[in-house]
């Protein structure tokens, strides 16, 4: 090895132009190669944050869209409760309201992941049917399923942003700016939020966990 080195050592001293050169060639292949792999994650991290983006504004309005509708579901239920004294044109009407909603149940559905770690995808498809339920009973529960399911979304729409900006930032500089621990204070705040009050979906995924 040290025959090898020293042999190199005076090639290069005999032929300094040569070997300016091949210095010269190897700062530009790597700095092309830098360049490429630098280039190619920012257009990754552009595509798909800007796909990302575009799916949280899409599941945002779906999920008004469907908050909408339960209220108009729960609006226009009889004060007294009695459906018998509705006209055909106002039972048509009950009836697009409830299909409107179950679309929106499905579609929902199919933009979440009921296998995230968290468990607040999941949670999100079990409260919207608990919501649909709610808005047809004449009762006054309704209201305050409707603020906690906002309150849910909320926290589902908070999570997938910060993705978004790690995602922005890269590894590196998540890891700088404490993501990670602020992913786990985020998560920290929804598992009280949904202990407190949601405890119907804290109870069904204790009986998931223990199936």
């Amino acid at each position: 090895m040290t025959e090898y080195l020293t042999a190199i050592s005076a090639w290069t001293k005999a032929n300094p132009n040569i070997t300016v050169a091949i210095i010269a060639l190897c700062g530009v292949l790597i700095s092309a190669f830098v360049a490429f792999i630098t280039g190619k994650r920012s257009v990754y991290i552009s595509s798909v944050t800007a796909e990302r983006s575009k799916w949280i504004d899409k599941l945002r309005g779906n999920i008004a869209e469907f908050v909408g509708v339960c209220s108009a579901i729960h609006l226009h239920i009889p004060i007294d409760g009695d459906y018998t004294g509705r006209t055909t044109e106002q039972k048509k009407a009950d009836i697009e309201r409830r299909h409107q909603a179950d679309c929106l149940i499905a579609l929902i559905t199919l933009q979440l992941n009921p296998n995230e770690k968290s468990g607040i995808d999941k949670n999100i498809i079990l409260h919207m049917e608990k919501l649909a339920v709610a808005a047809e009973n004449a009762d006054k529960g309704y209201r305050s399923e409707e603020r906690k399911f906002v309150r849910h979304c909320q926290f589902l729409l908070k999570e997938e942003w910060e993705k978004v900006k790690s995602e922005a930032l890269g590894p590196i500089k998540s890891k700088l700016t404490f993501q990670g621990c602020k992913a786990k204070g985020r998560r920290d705040d929804y598992l009280a939020f949904r202990a407190s009050e949601l405890p119907h979906l804290s109870q069904n995924n204790r009986s998931s966990v223990s199936r």
